[in-house]
């Protein structure tokens, strides 16, 4: 691995762990659960994601997510969530204590309206999601730095 990999490495754990600590320790606290909960885990980027349940999307909460148990039976949508859910956490590490406000809670209801939507026969088209900044640029960042590190 080169220098500017490890040193973003570090610096992204140093803001998740300082700047962004509000959603880290919930996501902490979250994966521990999770995995008690016989969650599997898996490497995402530099940080976690635990797939848990069934088909219900992801979550990020700052150096960790949780996404539906997708990995074994539909790898293409697992990869979709938990590049998307890493760019959140880009995101987490940039707006820090101002996540859940900016992002975190307008991505929850923006995310159970479509779910809801489309329970009721509403079709969005396949770009509707990302359309919004904060849904286009955690795609886009994460997909971007995960093929970086990798």
């Amino acid at each position: 691995m080169n220098m500017k990999k490890i040193m973003f490495i570090i610096i992204y754990w140093i803001l998740s762990l300082t700047w962004g600590l509000l959603m880290s320790i919930t996501g902490f606290i979250a994966v521990i659960i999770a995995l008690l909960l016989k969650g599997k885990p898996h490497r995402n980027g530099c940080s976690l994601i635990v797939e848990i349940g069934e088909n219900w999307g992801g979550l990020n909460l700052g150096c960790f997510a949780l996404c539906g148990s997708y990995y074994l039976y539909n790898r293409d949508w697992f990869e979709k969530t938990r590049r998307h859910e890493f760019g959140h956490s880009i995101q987490n590490i940039i707006f820090g204590p101002f996540h859940p406000f900016v992002v975190g809670i307008p991505s929850a209801i923006r995310y159970w309206y479509n779910r809801l939507s489309e329970k009721h026969g509403k079709k969005f088209p396949a770009d509707w999601y990302d359309s919004i900044w904060f849904e286009g640029t955690a795609t886009k960042w994460g997909t971007k730095i995960i093929n970086w590190l990798h």
